[in-house]
Order: structure tokens, then sequence, then C-alpha cells
């Protein structure tokens, strides 16, 4: 595999990471931990593919992802926000509830005449999300101006200076006049936008299908990128090409000649060990109010 090749399939695979992990960064700024960011990025799968295979179209698919992301980061948002509920229990809950959710629909699609993505609604997808762009899909495209996008709000505006503050000092907020729970929960129900569309180019465009639990614990992984890069984009976006990098490394090694004297299963927790060493290596500061009731 050619070093061009493994960089463009980095780049593939960073592309739902840092969508998903832009919208966490700003939650996480303004003082709220989504745990259950891996349930919204499945419940943007399910979204995304159902309404493709029924016939729906890509962007259809991609708002119906949105908008289930969206819904249960609002759900996750009063509780948290508007009842101080615990944001790690809270998260958890969700996360079961989006497996319990996206399998029980799963089932019930089986049970339609839902079609197959390798019809016309597939080739729309495959125009619209895929390679167009100097050889990446045009959703690449987006994350990347999203991110830059997040980069200047939260560096050069007053919204910026507002959801850092509230992330350091909610209380001196609230002193100053700010609703610091309208605040809070659009910071949330944003990160479950961008969740839900990570989900939905994830089986719309990754991979063309939906699977119980297809996520594989790239939620979890959304929130150690923003750890790593220390609640910046910059960073963000680094450690999700890096992360891309391993994976595509990995399957180059499970294609060759290494795949059939080590177990498939060692290249696939490759990167994930990798994450987990640098984030043990790493001190990162957190914002002072994250992740408290």
């Amino acid at each position: 595999m050619s070093a061009g090749l493994i960089a463009a399939q980095a780049v593939a695979a960073a592309t739902p990471l840092v969508l998903a992990g832009v919208g966490e960064l700003v939650a996480e700024r303004a003082g709220v931990m989504n745990v259950g960011i891996e349930g919204l990025m499945l419940v943007g799968c399910c979204a995304g593919f159902a309404a493709v295979a029924l016939g729906g179209g890509p962007l259809l698919g991609l708002a119906a992802a949105m908008a289930a992301g969206a819904v249960l980061a609002g759900i996750f948002a009063a509780v948290v926000v508007g009842l101080r509920g615990d944001q790690i229990v809270a998260g958890m809950a969700l996360n079961l509830l989006a497996l319990g959710a996206t399998g029980t629909a799963w089932q019930a699609l089986q049970g339609a005449d839902h079609g197959d993505l390798d019809h016309a609604a597939a080739v729309a997808c495959m125009d619209w999300f895929g390679p167009q762009v100097l050889g990446q899909s045009v959703m690449t495209w987006i994350t990347l101006a999203l991110a830059i996008a997040v980069a200047w709000l939260l560096a050069a505006t007053r919204a910026g200076l507002i959801l850092r503050s509230l992330g350091d000092s909610p209380e001196a907020c609230a002193a100053a006049g700010i609703r610091v729970e309208w605040w809070r929960a659009g910071a949330v129900v944003a990160a479950g936008l961008c969740a839900g569309a990570a989900g939905a180019f994830l089986s719309i465009m990754r991979t063309r299908g939906f699977a119980p639990g297809m996520t594989g614990g790239q939620g979890f992984l959304v929130l150690a990128l923003v750890i790593f890069g220390r609640w910046r984009v910059g960073g963000l976006i680094i450690g999700a090409l890096g992360f891309g990098a391993l994976n595509a490394y990995q399957q180059q090694m499970q294609s060759q000649d290494m795949g059939a004297i080590v177990p498939y299963q060692v290249f696939l927790m490759l990167p994930y060990v990798a994450a987990l060493v640098v984030l043990c290596l790493r001190r990162p500061e957190k914002p002072l109010a994250t992740g408290a009731a």
C-alpha cells in the first residue's frame, strides 16, 4: 500500500472523528461532558442509513441523522443542564438507550422492504459523499471548514468568549447576566447535530450499511481525542489524523502475511492502544467546570 493511499484512508477515517469532535469540544468548553457521544453517533448511523435505504436520498439521510442526534442530545441537555443530573451517569444511560433503540429499529427494517444501498440511492450517496475534490469526499471538506469556523468562533468572537467562560466560571457568567443553562443546552444540541452527521458519514459513505453497535467505540475515542488535543481544534485534528493513519496501517498489516501470523484482533486494537498510551503520557488541564453537575 502506497503512502498516498494510506494518507487518503487516514483522512477518510479521521473525518467522522473530527466532525463529532468539534461539537463535543464546544460542549466541553461550555462545561458539559457528554460521554453519550457514542450513542449519538450510533443513532446517526441508523437514522441516516434508514432514510437513504427507504429512498430518501443522501441529503435526507444526513438531515435525519442530524435530527436524531439533536433530539437525543436535547434529552441529555434537559437532564444534565435543566435537572442538574450527573453528566457521566446520564451519558452512559444515553449510550444504552441508543444501543437498544437502534437495534430495535434495525430489526424492524429487516422485516420491511427497505431496498438496498447498491441501487439508485447508493449511487446518489456516492456522488454526494464520495471522492470529488482532491481525492476526498465533500463531507471531508465541509468538516474541515467547520473545524476552522469553530476554532475562529472560540478564539475571536464574543460567543466563543462566553463558551470558554462557561467552562471555567459559570458563576461569573451568571453574575454578568449570561443565561448559563441556555448557552450550555445550545452547545450540547450543536454537539448532537455534529455527532449525528458523523454517524451518517460512517453508515452511508464509509460502510454503506448499518449493523447494531457499528460505531465500535469511536464515540469514546472522540472523547479521548478532545482531551488529547487539550480542548483545541488543532490538537483534535492532529490526534484524529494520527488515529486514522494507525487505522490504515493496521488494515495494511492484516492484508499482508502478518495477518496469517498474528490474530486480526491485535491489529484492530492497535489504534486504540496507541490512543490510551498517549493520553496516559499527557496531562491536559480541562475547563474547570466541565463534568460538574
